[in-house]
């Protein structure tokens, strides 16, 4: 079934890309106070349908191999420019939003679209449930667990919070606490974490607010400077 959707997704995706970029050529001969503002947004949206198309080849390749593109990288970085994305309009909806990360920047194994893709739907959803609260503060922090080689990132809201019979089934597919919501989001994420060698999960108190954790496997610098000094010989 995931397969058939990220084939069956990725075709309108295509068709808007192709769209994006005729307007963008029609406009780019057409002068005016705010064209260069619609030409803009246009571009912006064309990549935004190149990238959508890239997760989606990502999650289709996953599904049919069970497996990803690894590659080690900057836990700070990784986190901020999923957010960056995820983020947008919250300013306007007064999300007021606080990072916390650790001293040193962990480094972690990952498929950096698979992972950015968790956060960004840890991250929308967060915001969606304080949309019907007077307070809405997201605090997205990350801790490293040194004894188990691990790092802890959370995204907690000061939502409405989610009832304990939804709650225990939460990464189950179809289950949701949105009225349009598909329920697919949180299982997906699952799947994801769990192939990354980690675990998700969520605690929540109705009235309060919702946290979501997962885990992610820590690269050890020093076996890193390791492997290069090895490459590095063998190389000369």
């Amino acid at each position: 079934m995931g397969s058939t959707l990220a084939h069956e997704i990725n075709q309108p995706l295509t068709a808007i890309t192709s769209y994006l970029k005729g307007c963008g050529m029609i406009l780019s001969g057409i002068e005016g106070e705010k064209v260069a503002l619609v030409r803009h947004a246009v571009n912006e949206a064309a990549e935004e349908a190149l990238r959508a198309g890239e997760v989606i080849r990502q999650l289709r390749e996953f599904v049919a191999r069970g497996g990803s593109e690894h590659q080690i990288e900057g836990l700070q970085r990784l986190v901020e420019e999923a957010s960056a994305l995820a983020l947008v309009g919250a300013k306007e909806k007064e999300v007021k939003v606080e990072f916390d990360f650790p001293s040193e920047n962990p480094l972690v194994f990952v498929n950096r679209v698979q992972i950015q893709q968790v956060l960004l739907n840890l991250i929308r959803n967060a915001i969606e449930a304080m949309q019907d609260v007077s307070l809405r503060e997201l605090m997205i922090r990350a801790r490293a667990i040194q004894s188990d080689s691990l790092v802890q990132i959370s995204v907690q809201d000061t939502g409405s919070g989610i009832p304990p019979e939804v709650l225990k089934n939460l990464f189950k597919p179809f289950t949701t606490t949105k009225q349009s919501g598909m329920g697919v989001g949180l299982s997906i994420s699952r799947t994801i974490v769990e192939s990354h060698g980690g675990k998700i999960w969520a605690e929540s108190i109705p009235g309060e607010g919702t946290t979501f954790h997962f885990t992610l496997r820590t690269v050890d610098k020093e076996d890193m400077a390791s492997v290069e000094h090895a490459d590095r010989v063998c190389g000369g």
